[in-house]
């Protein structure tokens, strides 16, 4: 491989893998250093974000059926031991783990072509618990400055203004900066689309600033004032009824990265000669 190529694979290699800390809910669990979410055990390999390890019937007792706020997937039955939650799951062509064919579905953004983990809540507030819930990604950042955060976001349903998600972060243990403050416009509607092709219309979608989500994932950006060594991102929500919101891709980025810099600075000093 020639010095050039060899640069521009590094230069593509930094830009790729530039996260410090990343959680898929796969499996990966880069940089985290703990993971705290009191609505299941778990008995599986990492810290617990692993959807396809987030076993049945491990749900505490403040979960009923049908609720959630963990890591899902549409081949794991999960921790209610009864299936994908129906707010969430789109069962109109094909039945998720746990679930059967349901041709008239209208609810559920988590169709066949969400084929990996993701992170999946719906109805918080049941007759054993009210109030937020939180569950906090703890990751070491320890020499790194200039961070922001990237996650993808869904949902799905006719929310209320009391239905409210929210990402917040501190480091080394200081007070808590709100970084996304989710909740609906009731002023709005939106179509969905189902598996079967069923085209949905629904009030009061979730916003996010001044962007809508969708039956689809989206990227958002947030900038991390401050520099230390343990960045936690807390995810709260409170959430009745039939709407089911989700989060995947959680990353951590060092701003510029200097992999990255070091990479194409190399490049550049090649390309002079």
């Amino acid at each position: 491989m020639t010095r050039l190529a060899l640069l521009t694979a590094l230069a593509f290699s930094a830009t790729t893998l530039a996260a410090i800390g990343y959680v898929d809910f796969d499996g990966t669990e880069l940089g985290l250093v703990s993971y705290t979410n009191s609505t299941y055990t778990y008995s599986g390999p990492g810290l617990g974000t692993n959807a396809s390890f987030v076993t049945p019937g491990t749900a505490t007792t403040s979960w009923v059926a049908g609720d959630s706020f963990w890591p899902l997937n549409r081949g794991n039955v999960g921790p209610n031991n009864i299936g994908m939650p129906f707010n969430i799951s789109d069962d109109s062509v094909a039945g998720a783990a746990g679930n059967t064919t349901f041709a008239a579905d209208v609810l559920g953004f988590a169709g066949q072509w969400l084929d990996n983990g993701f992170f999946g809540v719906t109805d918080t507030e049941n007759p054993v618990n009210s109030g937020f819930i939180n569950a906090d990604f703890v990751f070491d950042i320890s020499g790194y400055s200039n961070l922001s955060i990237s996650l993808d976001m869904i949902a799905m349903g006719d929310f209320e203004l009391a239905d409210q998600f929210i990402f917040a972060y501190h480091i080394d243990g200081g007070p808590f900066t709100v970084l996304w403050s989710i909740t609906a416009d009731e002023a709005a509607s939106l179509n969905y689309t189902m598996d079967s092709g069923a085209v949905v219309t629904l009030d009061d979608p979730l916003v996010v600033g001044s962007t809508y989500l969708t039956d689809f994932f989206q990227t958002f950006t947030a900038n991390i004032a401050g520099t230390g060594s343990l960045l936690t991102i807390r995810f709260a929500a409170v959430t009745d009824g039939n709407e089911g919101f989700g989060f995947d891709n959680l990353r951590i980025v060092p701003e510029p990265s200097s992999l990255g810099l070091l990479a194409l600075g190399g490049l550049a000093l090649i390309r002079r000669r």
